[in-house]
C-alpha cells in the first residue's frame, strides 16, 4: 500500500515527481536531493536572502534554491538562479543586475545531469 500524499498543491506534487524521474533517468543525486527537500514541510524549506546568495555562491555557477528566494540584500555579478519560487523583489533585483531567473523544469531541460549546480539552502 502506498503512502498517502501529504502535499495538496498539485503543481508542487508534479514538480517533485519530475525531479525524482529525472534522478532515475540520469543517475544524478542532485534531483533526488531537491525532491526530498521540497517534500518536507514548507516551514522547513530554504528561504535565503539575496545577501546569502552573493556571499556564498561561487562566481559563474548556477545556484539552485530548494524553496523560496527572498529579496533582502544586493546581487553581485550576474548569477543564474533557479528556485521553486522567488519573491517579486528578488526576481527584479536579479534581472536588473543582468542575471537569469529559471524554474526547476527549465534547469532540468537545459542541464539534465545537474552539472555545475550549487545548492543554496
Amino acid at each position: 500500500m502506498s503512502k498517502p500524499e501529504r502535499k495538496t498543491n498539485q503543481t508542487l506534487v508534479n514538480t517533485i515527481g519530475q525531479l525524482k524521474a529525472q534522478s532515475r533517468e540520469t543517475g544524478s543525486a542532485l534531483w533526488r536531493d531537491v525532491a526530498v527537500r521540497l517534500s518536507k514541510s514548507r516551514s522547513q524549506w530554504a528561504q535565503p536572502n539575496l545577501s546569502r546568495l552573493s556571499r556564498y555562491a561561487p562566481e559563474g555557477a548556477t545556484v539552485l534554491v530548494p524553496g523560496k528566494l527572498l529579496g533582502s540584500g544586493d546581487v553581485l555579478g550576474s548569477p543564474t538562479v533557479v528556485a521553486y519560487s522567488f519573491s517579486s523583489g528578488a526576481r527584479a533585483k536579479i534581472e536588473q543586475a543582468g542575471g537569469e531567473v529559471m524554474s526547476l523544469e527549465q534547469l532540468m531541460k537545459s542541464n539534465p545531469k545537474g552539472e555545475g549546480v550549487f545548492i543554496l539552502g
